[in-house]
């Protein structure tokens, strides 16, 4: 999923004409700051993709095997009152599949930041241990760099070495997370 968008990204800046195949001028400059903020969308599109597959896969299951995390988000995330125990016992008589991706992946919020990932997460019922949410939290730089060049910044300086070497980080990120999501 992620693999192919990242071989998209490295096709691009891999025709740099500059020494050591960093940019050569500015117009590759501009693409190198394009693909940063591309490589952060295509993260962002991944996982999007691997949480409704995973939503898909968990609409299929009898309501009782499902987290109650997650039908809560699904059924109560948008009541500002407090949950309460004949909420919980209710969501146990609705139907799996009135579960959508709504409360999920389609709110318009960035999921590219550790903080918004592991929030999806555990909205799944989804937890991270210590080490693994030390990884998550690599995502916090490369998404700054990322915000200060979508809003116009042109003082960052970023390299392609750089580049390549967050994709890494990225797609190992996207492993763990893959991983977690394996069996509903």
């Amino acid at each position: 999923m992620l693999d192919k968008r990242i071989e998209n990204i490295t096709s691009i800046v891999n025709n740099f004409t500059g020494r050591d195949d960093e940019p050569g001028n500015q117009e590759e400059i501009y693409i190198l700051r394009s693909m940063w903020v591309m490589m952060l969308s295509e993260f962002e599109g991944s996982i999007k993709d691997l949480v409704e597959s995973y939503i898909d896969r968990v609409k299929k299951l009898n309501i009782e095997q499902i987290h109650i995390c997650l039908l809560l988000q699904n059924f109560y995330s948008k009541y500002e009152e407090n949950i309460t125990i004949n909420n919980v016992i209710s969501v146990y008589q609705k139907n799996p599949n009135d579960i959508s991706y709504l409360n999920f992946t389609r709110d318009y919020k960035p999921k590219y930041k550790s903080s918004s990932v592991q929030k999806l997460f555990n909205s799944l019922g989804i937890f991270f241990s210590s080490e693994e949410y030390t990884s998550l939290q690599k995502l916090n730089g490369i998404a700054s760099t990322r915000d200060s060049i979508a809003h116009g910044d042109n003082n960052v300086e970023i390299t392609k070495i750089e580049l390549e070497r967050c994709l890494l980080v990225i797609k190992n990120i996207f492993s763990m997370l893959e991983s977690k999501l394996k069996e509903p």
